[in-house]
């Protein structure tokens, strides 16, 4: 059986100015994520992960909220720890970024 992994985090919005969105998130998206994977020639390569706020939503640009973060594939964020920082993406922009609290292995 495959370890599934859970990701506890502060996510938190840009402001258009700091080159975020312009509007708010909803309770749940799916954004994809800087955590240090690489494709086969070297360039960097953004891993997918479907977030959950943990308040009632939605989030808007500028503001930080606890949420839950489950990878799509978990082999690839094994590696996290509490207190990393990482950039979250819409396409190739950064539109925000998470503060892990907590790694749940299930």
């Amino acid at each position: 059986m495959r370890e599934r992994l859970l990701i506890r985090a502060v996510v938190r919005l840009l402001t258009p100015d700091e080159g975020g969105t312009q509007g708010p998130l909803g309770k749940e998206f799916r954004p994809t994520w800087n955590i240090g994977s690489r494709a086969s020639d070297g360039q960097m390569a953004l891993d997918g992960g479907f977030v959950t706020l943990e308040g009632t939503g939605p989030l808007v640009p500028g503001q930080e909220e606890e949420a839950v973060i489950e990878p799509l594939l978990s082999e690839s964020w094994r590696h996290l720890a509490q207190g990393m920082e990482i950039p979250m993406h819409a396409g190739a922009r950064v539109i925000g970024s998470a503060r892990v609290l907590e790694v749940i292995r299930i």
